[in-house]
């Protein structure tokens, strides 16, 4: 899979929680099988809270907690959602762990937080980018990086984002 030389930047402001919930909601409907999600931000921004209210949306029964110490874990439902948190994880780790073998998968969706550590695994991958930035109480805003074959579903979600 060759590397889109365009993407499109989407941003999203969320007041509250719920807002992050819904949005997460959006992606579920939208995303398919076969979907990359980095998620990046510092410490408490929500990436870990966005996880597990896609994993709730995607239908899972058990929703991920922070995965700190466990580089991964799978939730089934609608799509298997394989997690992914490398905070903790160095390069030499990526041998290990089997990120390779989840990324592109038809039957889920990889989504990876802090996936610095993963350096050249992701060379035949176009995620979705999304960067969580902290903007005072409860407040946050996500900034995403969509490649040219998620634009269109990029555009439903912004579409049904403002329609509030």
């Amino acid at each position: 899979m060759a590397r889109s030389k365009t993407s499109s930047i989407f941003k999203f402001k969320s007041s509250c929680p719920a807002d992050t919930a819904r949005l997460a909601g959006l992606f579920a409907r939208g995303l398919a099988g076969g979907a990359a999600l980095f998620l990046e931000g510092p410490i408490g921004s929500g990436k870990t809270f966005f996880v597990r209210e896609l994993a709730a949306a995607l239908g899972a029964k058990k929703l991920p907690v922070s995965a700190s110490f466990n580089l991964m874990r799978a939730y089934p439902g609608r799509l298997r959602l394989y997690h992914f948190d490398l905070f903790r994880a160095g390069e030499a780790d990526m041998e290990n762990i089997g990120l390779d073998e989840y990324l592109g998968r038809a039957d889920g969706i990889t989504a990876v937080e802090w996936p610095g550590a993963g350096g050249e695994l992701y060379s035949g991958v176009e995620p979705l980018r999304l960067v969580f930035s902290l903007a005072g109480g409860d407040r946050r805003g996500i900034k995403i990086s969509a490649p040219a074959a998620e634009l269109d579903m990029m555009k439903t979600i912004e579409a049904k984002w403002l329609k509030r």
